[in-house]
């Protein structure tokens, strides 16, 4: 008889992660009463939430008692994270209990949510030299006493917190000597004061509000205003739903590097100019106005509308990356370059015409990375790629359902230099690939029917996932992937069977091979069933270590395809089907262990 395996006989590592992605309660209550190793088994778990909301907890002294009961049983456990999710109202001295008792524990994450209610900020805070990170969220907070301290926090998130007053960020600054990194989130109606404080350390911020952000300046002695020293370090700044009436003239963002701009209302012009080392610029519907960035390396628009470009030309010079997404260009004009760019992110955007988008690339003569994430645009027919330089190509042109129109609608790809290639295209009823003789890595699905240029032209692959639902072999008959070593291919089109077993004798050092079936389609034609080659592929009796198959249904051309693969791979280490089946002795898993294996070493898997 075969030995079941209890939870007790689990090593502490795996019991560890099985507690923690489970509910706090009820595991709890569950591995008490299975297990006898531990008092309270919860004290191995680094992440722990108490929720009084839980189904196990009908009533708040059920609840009380568990709390306590945990915490004065297990006086040893470290904390890793505390999360208290209090939906009814406790008294401050409980709260300040419960955290007591998580400082005591080195608590390095501590989360509290208070569904709207008053939180009095828990006074051995101050005492705690591991707390990183802070969340409070959905609370209140009166007032911050001025002894109040967060001695060693790196990080606060301040989510749909109510504000007592404008001066309450100034407060919480002062009481974070050390804080890194703040966010604010969630504050409707309320105006955000940026507070005159020396806050050396802090390197990101980030407020989204629908009030508005008021800046206060330093002065000297003189009256002479100088940069914010609460702000001298910061090297991001994140801003969303906010209005900002101006900035002091002589106000900077000294070594700010990464600027994030959603839906704000404020003079971008004016922000820019006052931060000298921007690298990456973020915006989203927000007009970008006419000004010279010379650091800019990165630009993100975003926007609803047709881009005008009205920044500086020599901003553009600079730029390493660009993305754009869900906007229209109608015209590139032709005083306009990319000289530097080097990655392209065209992400939904509508094109007018097939010549805008071969227009956008040829203005990018170092093209390295091109991300093509497409609509349904009626105006482009052929989308023309022609990059000599390009390195990597990632395009997904699957929205919806295709509706096709007369003639040719889809994809040319000349890219001499590709050496990795995604695609993705359901839509298309065209495709073509010229000679890709360097791309080493490539995952293809596509639906229409391809001709020999197809995978032909990726003469020197290593790694493919091949998803095709052509009825033709897409290469030449005398094709060799010599380099090919790994393969997996979908088993969804009608005719991959005899797919897989020309791409077998095309791979001779074939070492890992997947069969998969990731999409359900309506075959229009009829399964073709499989025909067991008369001579056995090199890859089989030379190479193949790893086999595996995903989706298996055990019908009679799997089982065909299965039986001949184990019983022809003379290096096969491990074969693993994975089936819905959860029967060890099902009749499918039976035939299964019942087929012949040549290779004696090859170790059988279900999963």
């Amino acid at each position: 008889m075969e030995k079941q395996t209890r939870l007790s006989d689990l090593p502490d590592e795996l019991l560890l992660k099985i507690l923690s992605a489970l509910p706090m309660f009820k595991v709890t209550l569950a591995t008490r009463l299975i297990s006898r190793r531990w008092k309270g088994p919860w004290k191995l778990v680094p992440d722990v939430t108490f929720d009084d909301d839980d189904i196990p907890f009908k009533s708040f002294e059920t609840f009380m008692s568990f709390v306590y009961g945990s915490f004065l049983s297990n006086d040893a456990q470290i904390l890793d994270r505390l999360h208290l999710k209090l939906n009814q109202k406790y008294s401050a001295s409980d709260i300040n209990f419960w955290v007591q008792v998580a400082v005591n524990r080195s608590v390095r994450e501590l989360r509290i949510d208070l569904f709207g209610k008053t939180l009095e900020l828990p006074c051995c805070l101050c005492s705690c030299i591991t707390l990183k990170e802070l969340t409070l969220h959905d609370l209140c907070i009166k007032v911050v006493p001025a002894w109040f301290r967060l001695p060693s926090l790196k990080t606060l998130h301040l989510l749909s917190v109510k504000f007592s007053s404008d001066g309450f960020v100034a407060s919480i600054l002062r009481i974070c000597p050390v804080l890194e990194r703040l966010v604010v989130d969630g504050t409707k109606g309320v105006n955000v004061k940026i507070p005159n404080m020396d806050v050396p350390n802090l390197r990101s911020l980030s407020f989204r509000s629908t009030g508005e952000l008021r800046i206060e300046l330093l002065r000297k002695t003189l009256g002479l205003p100088t940069c914010l020293s609460s702000f001298r370090n910061l090297t991001e700044l994140i801003l969303h739903g906010l209005g900002i009436k101006g900035f002091p003239p002589c106000f900077r963002f000294a070594s700010l590097k990464t600027l994030r701009l959603s839906s704000v209302k404020l003079s971008v012009a004016s922000l820019l100019k006052i931060c000298p080392v921007l690298e990456c610029l973020i915006v989203e519907n927000v007009m970008i106005p006419n000004i010279y960035v010379p650091s800019l390396r990165s630009l993100s628009i975003r926007s609803s509308r047709e881009l005008r470009i009205d920044l500086s030309l020599k901003t553009f010079r600079t730029l390493k990356e660009l993305i754009l997404h869900e906007l229209s260009i109608k015209v590139v004009p032709p005083s306009f370059s990319l000289p530097s760019l080097e990655a392209l992110h065209l992400l939904s955007v509508k094109f007018f015409g097939d010549e805008s988008v071969a227009s956008l690339l040829k203005i990018c003569p170092v093209l390295e990375h091109l991300v093509v994430d497409q609509i349904k645009n009626e105006n482009v027919m052929i989308t023309n790629i022609d990059v000599p330089t390009l390195r990597n190509l990632s395009i997904r042109n699957s929205k919806g359902k295709g509706t096709y129109v007369e003639g040719s609608k889809g994809f040319v790809i000349k890219a001499p230099s590709l050496t990795d290639l995604n695609f993705e295209d359901t839509l298309s009823n065209f495709l073509m690939f010229e000679p890709m003789p360097e791309v080493i890595k490539a995952d293809i699905q596509v639906i229409c029917d391809q001709s020999e240029n197809f995978i032909g032209s990726l003469t020197s692959i290593q790694h493919l996932s091949l998803c095709s639902l052509t009825s033709k072999t897409p290469y030449p008959a005398c094709t060799v992937f010599s380099s090919l070593k790994y393969l997996e291919l979908c088993t969804c089109s009608a005719r991959w069977a005899n797919l897989f077993a020309c791409i077998l004798n095309a791979a001779p050092e074939l070492r890992s091979l997947k069969l998969k079936s990731k999409h359900k389609f309506n075959y229009n034609d009829p399964m073709t069933l499989w025909e067991e080659p008369a001579v056995v592929a090199k890859c089989l009796s030379e190479h193949l270590e790893i086999f595996e198959w995903r989706q298996y249904e055990g019908t009679e051309q799997e089982r065909n395809v299965a039986g001949y693969i184990l019983a022809n791979a003379t290096c096969l280490k491990m074969a693993t089907f994975s089936t819905r089946c959860r029967n060890r002795n099902h009749r499918m898993l039976k035939k299964l262990k019942s087929m012949d294996r040549v290779s004696k070493a090859c170790r059988l898997v279900f999963d």
